[in-house]
Parts: C-alpha cells; structure tokens; sequence
C-alpha cells in the first residue's frame, strides 16, 4: 500500500481518501536552511465519521523525500497537529492528537520528538495515565472528594447546586449519603500546548480529564496536568482539580 498527500493507493485501486489535518508552516524541521511540510493523513470512505490509517508524514522541503510514522491510535474521528518546541533546544517538535473513543470525547496524544534528520516517537498521554491515578468519593453535605493517590492531597468539590432531583437521588433531607458512591476520573479529553512555566522558550503540555459522578454525562470537574520536558523525558509539575 503506498501513502501519498492526495490519496492511498490500495491493490492497485484508487481509494478515495480525506485529510484529517494538514499543517503547511514554514519550518526547518528537518534541516536548518529549509522549509518542511507536516502532515497527518487518515483514510475516510463514504459518509464514514471513522478516519483510519492515521499516519504522520514529513516532507523533506528540498529533495520532497516523505518520512511516515503510523500513528499508535490509528483510528479516531480526527485529530491534528501541534508544531511546537516541546524540547526547549530551538527546534520544532510534533504534537499529534487523535480524537478517539466511541464519540471521538477522548484525546490521544503523542509527541515525536525532532531529531534533526528525522523526528521519534516519545511520549503518549497514556504513560501519564498510568502513572496518575485518582480516587473519587461522594461525601455527607453535597461534597466530593477527589485525592491524587500519588500525592495524597485532596480536592473537594460542591455539588450542592444540582437540581433537586440529582440532590435527593444521593442525599436524604439531612445531607447524609443514602449509600456509598464512588465517581472516576475519565481518559484525557483535551490538549493543549502552551508557552513553557519553566523555560524561556518553547512550550509545555497540558492535558485534561473529566472528573465523573453517576454517570458518563455527569461531569463534576476537571483534572489539568501540567507536563514539563527535558532532554526527552517528561515530569508532571502542577496537576491542577477545579469544579466544572
């Protein structure tokens, strides 16, 4: 199968294909006296909502050679790209976000990391997901509890502006739980590159998860974690809970 800007060419047949997302920047990605293209390729057919195939390509702005990297979820309901310095060194590196889960609510993130003649794949939001972990926990008087388990600090939320309905479905007329009930903290839903906290230059990463009671629509709040990087490797400087 080859892979082209304009289509995917597939046993010998012509596939109609849809571009998720295509950056045309004025960047020496590649090398320092040229101009490089970026993009990210998905193959839709029909009235399809499902892009597949999801592929990062790197155009060579002088000789026009393209550099593929299959994106590890290769499916989504698109997704884009963020051409930024994640690295702190001067160069440009490639954030890329596919919108993926049953009605594209999640975000899966991946940042190639520039290595002057080519770019390496060396962070995904799920290793920050393995790593942070959060317990939620409804509490007497319209409250709810979140605690980072790697911190063990705490976050307390008010609920008691639901409506009545939501109140007297957990709470009896005193305040107190009718039983115990437990809510999560959802996948990464958002990105969002921004100028580096620690840095003069370049940018850090922040992603963001929904914070859920009773249900996949009852969202409580929101967990930011800030992400920092240095020399390839990230660390999570601030993780932020507000109230939704």
């Amino acid at each position: 199968m080859e892979y082209g800007i304009s289509g995917y060419q597939s046993d010998y047949r012509l596939v109609r294909s849809e571009v998720v997302e295509l950056a045309h920047q004025s960047i020496p990605l590649i090398g320092s006296e040229q101009v490089d293209q970026v993009y990210l390729l998905g193959m839709k057919e029909g009235d399809q909502l499902i892009y597949r195939e999801i592929t990062l390509v790197v155009e060579n702005g002088v000789t026009g050679e393209k550099q593929f990297y299959p994106i590890p979820t290769a499916r989504g309901m698109g997704g884009g790209i963020d051409v930024v310095d994640f690295t702190h060194n001067g160069q440009f590196d490639i954030g890329v976000y596919v919108f993926s889960g049953g009605t594209g609510s999640q975000v899966d993130y991946y940042i190639f990391f520039n290595r002057g003649k080519e770019v390496k794949l060396g962070f995904s939001n799920q290793l920050l997901e393995e790593k942070l972990k959060f317990q939620v926990t409804y509490l007497p008087n319209y409250q709810v509890e979140v605690k980072d388990l790697n911190t063990q600090e705490v976050t307390v939320l008010d609920v008691s502006r639901r409506s009545q309905d939501y109140l007297e479905a957990i709470y009896d007329e005193r305040g107190q739980l009718k039983q115990d009930l437990k809510g999560v903290v959802a996948p990464v839903s958002h990105s969002s590159a921004i100028k580096s906290q620690n840095q003069q230059l370049g940018h850090d990463l922040v992603l963001t998860q929904r914070v859920l009671g009773r249900s996949h629509n009852d969202t409580l709040g929101y967990v930011h974690s800030y992400i920092g990087f240095d020399e390839g490797k990230y660390y999570v400087y601030q993780v932020k809970i507000l109230p939704s």
